[in-house]
């Protein structure tokens, strides 16, 4: 493996890495002071602790007028770039993710909403077909590239299956897009290299679960809670069943008795994997209560065990 001078001397002395960090900070700092951003960052707390986006003139004025975006990103954008020229090894100063087709560059978070620049190109293949339902409000306006986008909307609702009314637009710089709420979604095909938005987003103070869904068929694909404190507890019960630990039998086996829908299904799965002897009853139970919202899944599962693993359901407890 070849490794350049220049890292060698970073993991040798790290002084240089801390002056990359602090000018970064620094000049970070410097762009939210300016006054025009610094006013967006101020309603952006607002808007993010509840506030309405029509009482927010510096958020409307950004993503109402055009060339206000614009004039809001150049300086930001220009004086990263310079930084980055100056110290190609400084670490980004905000937080950011990138996956095939799709790089976020998170501005600010306030409260539940976030301001981020999004880049996206043509290198996302197949996901093109799987758009994202999340109980959130988002508005993005184009700052420079050409896209084709198709809006979504979930008009009717089954189990898992979803029937959508979709609507074409092209579009270009000065574009806006707006997605409102858990039913409505968009994706966006870039017609050239790529496609660089604004985007405002304000997920709901108890947000309900995020859908991915394939527009072809209108199946859901996946499901996950739209609560981050829901996604930790699931990845946890995954991890407990994982790793055998049949000690937390009965704290799973009361995960599946209240709460949500998601998280008691997540407890039941690895009460099920962990010991039948304690799942089987659970499920059997659920799959017996038409009012509740596991009733049809429950009873789906336990007409797939007595299919595919009668001794299971025959063994004794």
């Amino acid at each position: 493996m070849f490794v350049r001078d220049e890292l060698k001397a970073l993991r040798g002395d790290d002084r240089e890495a801390r002056t990359h960090r602090v000018a970064m900070e620094e000049a970070l700092e410097d762009c939210r002071r300016e006054p025009r951003l610094a006013a967006v960052l101020e309603e952006l707390l607002r808007y993010g602790e509840g506030g309405d986006f029509a009482h927010c003139p510096a958020l409307v004025a950004l993503f109402e007028h055009t060339g206000a975006a614009r004039e809001l990103c150049q300086p930001l954008i220009g004086r990263l770039i310079a930084l980055h020229r100056a110290y190609p090894l400084a670490q980004l100063a905000f937080r950011h993710r990138s996956q095939a087709g799709a790089h976020v560059l998170q501005i600010a978070a306030r409260g539940h909403a976030t301001l981020s620049l999004v880049l996206q190109d043509q290198d996302a293949g197949a996901e093109h077909i799987i758009a994202t339902f999340a109980d959130a409000d988002q508005r993005e306006v184009v700052l420079t590239g050409k896209a084709s986008a198709c809006l979504f909307e979930i008009v009717a609702e089954e189990r898992d299956r979803v029937i959508l009314n979709s609507v074409r637009t092209e579009l270009q710089s000065g574009a806006r897009m707006k997605c409102t709420g858990p039913r409505q979604s968009r994706l966006i095909k870039p017609s050239h290299d790529s496609l660089l938005t604004l985007r405002l987003a304000r997920t709901a103070g108890r947000p309900g679960p995020t859908r991915r869904v394939d527009v072809r068929s209108g199946r859901i694909v996946h499901r996950a809670s739209g609560n981050a404190a829901d996604s930790r507890a699931e990845l946890a019960m995954l991890l407990l069943g994982r790793m055998g630990r049949d000690d937390a039998l009965p704290v799973l086996a009361a995960r599946t008795r209240t709460g949500d829908a998601q998280l008691r299904w997540q407890a039941l799965r690895q009460c099920l994997a962990l010991d039948a002897a304690t799942g089987l009853p659970l499920l059997e139970g659920i799959a017996q209560d038409r009012g509740d919202p596991l009733y049809q899944a429950a009873r789906v599962l336990l007409a797939q065990l007595q299919r595919e693993r009668p001794s299971l359901l025959s063994e004794p407890g």
